[in-house]
């Protein structure tokens, strides 16, 4: 009886120490994308989990099983702690949708992407004739938003969401270089600009 009870306590150390050379996967945060007529830039953020080593598979599909592009990339970052990435694919067509898939994991294993994470749709056109993204610049820091604009749209109003949509600032655009201070907890955001009642330009950024 001891000895079958120290056989099933060795068993039991064993699968235990295996699981934990193993690791376990990491945790998404949060993700997100900017989306232009022919190329998409996805931002995911995670918590490393164990090995701090990360492999993740990213997929972009058209249809179900309809793969346009598939790679797997090794991201590294504190064990436990929250990392953060960005993968810009080009290419793509105007007015689609596309899937994109994600399977992470640790260092020490790759397993099969299961999961649609989200959708995006490509635009139709690269905007309006007189501005485009071409028109503006944005820098990001802890502190403080800088936008620089070749011009000055009439009506013009600088607004900054979080990922949940929330709007967090919204302040006018009336300055070719305008300083917006900004002290927010360190993530993913997205800064849009308005001008006489439409959409101008968007994008996000990253806060660290």
């Amino acid at each position: 009886m001891k000895k079958h009870l120290y056989f099933i306590i060795l068993l039991s150390t064993f699968f235990c120490l295996k699981g934990l050379a193993q690791g376990y996967p990491p945790v998404i945060n949060s993700y997100a994308d900017s989306a232009g007529p022919d190329s998409v830039q996805i931002f995911i953020s995670y918590i490393a989990n164990d090995t701090g080593v990360i492999k993740a598979q990213i997929q972009l599909q058209l249809a179900a099983g309809n793969n346009i592009y598939d790679s797997t990339l090794t991201f590294r970052a504190p064990a436990n702690d929250s990392g953060y990435f960005q993968l810009t694919i080009d290419s793509l067509f105007p007015c689609t949708t596309y899937h994109v898939l994600s399977n992470m994991k640790n260092g020490l294993e790759q397993g099969q992407v299961i999961n649609p994470l989200f959708s995006f749709t490509t635009t139709c056109s690269t905007g309006i004739v007189s501005l485009n993204e071409n028109s503006y610049t944005v820098i990001a820091s802890t502190q403080s938003i800088e936008v620089k604009t070749r011009e000055i749209p009439q009506n013009g109003s600088i607004e900054i969401y979080d990922l949940s949509g929330r709007l967090i600032l919204n302040t006018p655009l009336n300055q070719p270089v305008q300083q917006i201070p900004f002290n927010q907890n360190a993530g993913l955001y997205v800064l849009r600009i308005t001008g006489n009642g439409q959409s101008l330009y968007t994008n996000r950024f990253v806060i660290y």
